[in-house]
């Protein structure tokens, strides 16, 4: 139950990733006639398989030829050691399938929408390993099931990022280190961390674990799409420091500009530290270092200070300013292959806070290298989740939140028994995020002074487009519809929003519960009015510039196929040619118009 938000020092902004091209198959050593290219890919959540259509940039395994076997199983014609890979996928109902590191430690593909207890097999599960000498019932051993249950509905695109370390071994071929899981992030939530491996996973090419082995992607179950798959191997070679040497200035300085004055110590450090500095403020200390750059390439300097500082290769100025430790200061540049000096110049005029000092140099296709001492930079200061929770009995919660950039200030959270949440924009009449799984994380209204006083979904969230969907018969929606807001009654605990809408001539009320089937929320609009611009009115199911995905008669997916919309009654669409705006409209008929939001 973690929503991912801030893992580590090193943050994952950094990540450049290769893409993999999927214009054919010639990433993929000898793959099978069930392994196709295609162009498109989509199915209704209780579809059993995936329907295709031709073009370029989607991995599918297919049916069209034969019964799936092991040597359906999708090899990569690159090997790999430690990794980071994205990708998104597509499973249909009852799909399985998954992605072995190495062609040995399986990540698990597999439709497990809405399972209530989840175990290794389900979506994200690492695995278990297989021993037939342990005997009949006891085979299986040491899988790991997710953290909680992250997947999204069948037929919808999924994501799904690893970041893998290889085993280690000694010069004479002895392991001396397992394979780890160090993150697996299942649609936005951290589903494993530091997971040790102690051996492979049942399904593996060989139970001999190695340095470096290609990726595979189990073909041998049922159909699978994927798409947009990237990755970043750590095999090259990264910057070298030489020794250090410091000058230790006292002082009120508020800046780092040494101007005129004269250091009180000097010396030599192995690494940058800030454990020569004398004082807890009114200092300056500047380092100097020679580094060696082994190719020809674009570094990124990541810096980490209390107080201010600046950062200077070869007397250019790359991250600069006033800063908390636990900031990170990012800034690139193109060096070429050689020698380089580096300079650093810290400043603290102020007593309170820790000192702390880091710097880490990150090339495309190497880890990180610190230049500093690992106690120089102090870990986060830890900081326990507020959960507000919904377990019992619908909660809500106002809070600020932040929707597509913006901060919006009239927001209720609305948490249900049943796992199906959602915020909602009492202005506009809006649903800004709707989420499944736990409720709200509330820490940002409470911790450091209650700033930003934000709230964010812990669950599974699929982000809205925060409009008012009503709108009057062939008129745009617009960001902002004239709505008077009158409050809301309750209705078995959950809230009806009340609105007079002055443009229609109409009262109407906003109900949102969970549906009948468990598998999303039911939305419907009762008007209270017998005004004819009512019959004037439409619902506005989906905007898109990129086009809807047309499931059935009466489901759509939207933003990419990342969530459903269903409804009953008749279909209508509405396409905006100024401005290339696709909408699935349906007219407002009798007193009562509903839809689902599924995912």
């Amino acid at each position: 139950m973690r929503k991912l938000i801030l893992l580590s020092l090193l943050s994952w902004t950094c990540f450049a990733q290769q893409q993999v091209n999927l214009k054919d198959l010639s990433t993929f050593r000898n793959p099978s006639t069930n392994w196709t290219i295609e162009g498109a890919v989509q199915a209704a959540y209780s579809d059993t398989s995936l329907q295709v259509a031709t073009g370029q940039g989607i991995l599918v395994n297919t049916l069209r030829h034969g019964k799936y076997k092991r040597s359906d199983d999708l090899e990569f014609t690159f090997s790999h050691g430690d990794i980071h890979v994205m990708f998104e996928f597509m499973l249909p109902k009852g799909g399985n399938s998954g992605l072995y590191l190495q062609s040995r430690y399986e990540v698990q593909l597999a439709d497990s929408w809405g399972k209530k207890k989840i175990n290794f097999g389900d979506c994200g599960g690492i695995y278990e390993r297989w021993d037939d000498a342990r005997g009949k019932g006891k085979e299986g051993y040491e899988g790991y099931a997710p953290m909680q249950n992250a997947s999204k509905a069948s037929g919808l695109w999924q994501s799904m990022e690893i970041d893998f370390q290889a085993p280690r071994f000694d010069a004479s071929g002895k392991k001396i280190q397992n394979a780890v899981f160090k993150k697996v992030i299942l649609n936005g939530i951290l589903i494993h961390e530091n997971i040790e491996m102690l051996g492979v996973t049942r399904g593996a090419v060989s139970l001999q674990e190695v340095a470096s082995a290609p990726m595979l992607v189990q073909g041998d179950h049922t159909q699978v799409a994927i798409k947009n798959l990237r990755y970043e191997t750590y095999d090259k070679p990264s910057v070298r420091m030489g020794a250090v040497s410091y000058d230790y200035y006292t002082g009120k300085f508020t800046e780092p500009i040494i101007g005129t004055a004269k250091p009180i110590k000097s010396g030599k450090l192995d690494k940058l530290t800030y454990k020569v500095i004398q004082d807890k403020n009114d200092y300056l200390i500047h380092y100097q270092a020679d580094l060696e750059v082994p190719e020809s390439d674009s570094y990124e300097f990541q810096s980490y200070w209390t107080g201010s500082g600046v950062v200077k290769v070869d007397g250019v100025e790359l991250n600069q300013g006033a800063h908390w430790y636990s900031e990170m200061v990012s800034a690139k540049t193109n060096l070429t292959a050689g020698k380089h000096h580096l300079e650093v110049i810290q400043v603290k005029d102020f007593p309170w806070g820790p000192q702390a000092l880091g710097l880490y140099v990150k090339r495309i296709g190497s880890h990180p290298v610190a230049l500093h001492d690992r106690t120089s930079l102090l870990d986060p200061e830890a900081v326990g989740i507020i959960e507000v929770k919904a377990n019992a009995e619908p909660v809500f919660q106002r809070s600020f939140a932040f929707h597509q950039g913006k901060k919006k200030m009239y927001v209720m959270q609305v948490g249900d028994p049943s796992g199906m949440h959602y915020s909602y924009d009492l202005k506009q009449g809006a649903l800004l995020h709707v989420w499944r799984g736990p409720f709200l994380n509330a820490t940002q209204m409470w911790e450091n002074r209650g700033e930003p006083q934000t709230s964010e979904p812990l669950g599974v969230s699929v982000t809205m487009d925060g409009k008012f969907p009503l709108v009057l018969a062939h008129q745009a929606q617009g960001d902002s519809t004239e709505l008077v807001y009158k409050g809301f009654r309750l209705k078995d605990g959950r809230p009806i929003f009340m609105y007079q809408w002055p443009a229609a001539n109409l009262q109407m009320e906003d109900y949102i519960r969970p549906n009948a089937a468990g598998t999303g929320l039911e939305r419907t609009f009762t008007f209270k009015s017998t005004s004819p611009m009512q019959s004037a009115s439409e619902l506005v199911l989906g905007n898109s510039y990129h086009g809807i995905a047309d499931v059935t008669a009466k489901l759509i997916g939207l933003q990419g196929q990342s969530y459903f919309v269903q409804w009953d009654g008749r279909p209508g669409e509405v396409l905006n040619p100024k401005q290339g705006l696709k909408q699935e409209r349906i007219p407002v008929q009798g007193n009562e118009v509903s839809y689902q939001l599924i995912w």
